[in-house]
Order: structure tokens, then C-alpha cells, then sequence
């Protein structure tokens, strides 16, 4: 009887450690999505002054195919957002992208105890790659 005992206790403790080790590697996964997507978007920036729409639009839905809530507007504080508003390299003008976007509930849970708050967010700036064509 105290034989089946330890085993049972032992098996909880194993099936505890494996599930924590599983949800930190999903945690992990999660960040790490996030943060190449807010590093391909911050590069595109770079490249063309702006945060193109299309661009906002296109990232927003693989983020929401990720199960992730994209539900406000994920890109506030970034800028600029028109093309008629461009960062131009000739100015020595930045672009700066802002990405705060809310993961699945094992995720928000584990950023909250590692970050101290629910969502992700990645906020930078670089300095733009455009030149204007009439410079």
C-alpha cells in the first residue's frame, strides 16, 4: 500500500514538471513568433519610411490565425503611417513599430509572471532606408 502510494505521488510530481516544461516551450514558441514578426515588420519599415496598411493588414491576420487577440489596433504608437508622411534616410528620419498583441491563455499567463504583464509587446525604432526618387 505505501509502495502505490509513493508511485502515485511520484507520478503526479512527473506529469507536473513535464506539463510546466511544456507549457514554458509553448510560451517560448509563442514570444519568439511575435518577435520575428515585429522584426520582419520593423525591417519592411525600414525599407519603404512607413507602415504600409497592406503590410498592418497582412501581419494582423497571420497574428490572428495564431489564435492571438488582434482586436484593437496592435500597431499603436508606430509611425508613420501614410505614405505621404514617409521617414526619408536624406532627412535622417526613423521609423519607429510599436506591436502589443495578446497570446493564447498559457502564454499570457507565463509573460505575466515573466514580464508582469499579459501581452507582448516590442517597441523600436530604426533609421529609415528611403530615399526619395526627386531628391
Amino acid at each position: 500500500m505505501v509502495k502505490l502510494k509513493v508511485f502515485i505521488i511520484s507520478l503526479a510530481v512527473m506529469l507536473a514538471i513535464l506539463s510546466a516544461l511544456g507549457a514554458y516551450h509553448m510560451y517560448a514558441m509563442e514570444r519568439a513568433i511575435a518577435r520575428s514578426i515585429y522584426a520582419d515588420m520593423l525591417d519592411d519599415m525600414q525599407d519603404i519610411g512607413y507602415l504600409d496598411p497592406a503590410l498592418a493588414d497582412y501581419y494582423s491576420q497571420e497574428m490572428a490565425e495564431l489564435g492571438w487577440d488582434v482586436s484593437g489596433d496592435v500597431f499603436a504608437g508606430s509611425g508613420p503611417r501614410a505614405e505621404n508622411q514617409r521617414a526619408r534616410k536624406e532627412r535622417q528620419e526613423a521609423v519607429t513599430l510599436a506591436i502589443t498583441v495578446t497570446p493564447s491563455k498559457v502564454a499570457q499567463w507565463l509573460n505575466r509572471f515573466v514580464e508582469g504583464q499579459v501581452a507582448f509587446t516590442f517597441i523600436g525604432s530604426r533609421p529609415s532606408e528611403y530615399f526619395d526618387p526627386g531628391w
